[in-house]
């Protein structure tokens, strides 16, 4: 069973993409590429804001659409508070899915590993 990821990118235009994955820095490097999603091939992706876990695809594609379907704002919470998207979506969505939140110091290795890589 391979967990997937469901990330939030901070692009140049302060805006954010929501995706999914199950492999991170392959997924960012294709979007830094312009060979990922329409959205970063025209907004510039920056970093990984935010980084969910959870345990099948299935459950990926649901919190993504989750969140595609929010408000800046209400991205922003989540953002800020990575632990919310868990409480919300299984309150909203009855469900029972289990949502891992990616701390900020494990984020932020990621992003200086993305960062060291583009400097090649």
């Amino acid at each position: 069973m391979n967990n997937y990821f469901v990330y939030v990118i901070l692009c140049e235009n302060d805006s954010f993409y929501t995706g999914i994955t199950n492999d991170l820095i392959k997924r960012f490097d294709k979007h830094k590429k312009r060979k990922g999603a329409n959205y970063t091939k025209m907004h510039k992706p920056l970093k990984y804001i935010s980084v969910w876990e959870v345990e099948n695809i299935n459950s990926a594609l649901k919190i993504e659409y989750y969140i595609k379907t929010k408000s800046k704002n209400i991205k922003t919470l989540f953002i800020e508070n990575n632990r919310l998207l868990k409480k919300y979506f299984n309150e909203e969505k009855k469900q029972n899915i289990k949502i891992k939140s990616m701390n900020k110091n494990k984020l932020n290795k990621i992003n200086k590993i993305l960062n060291e890589e583009n400097k090649k």
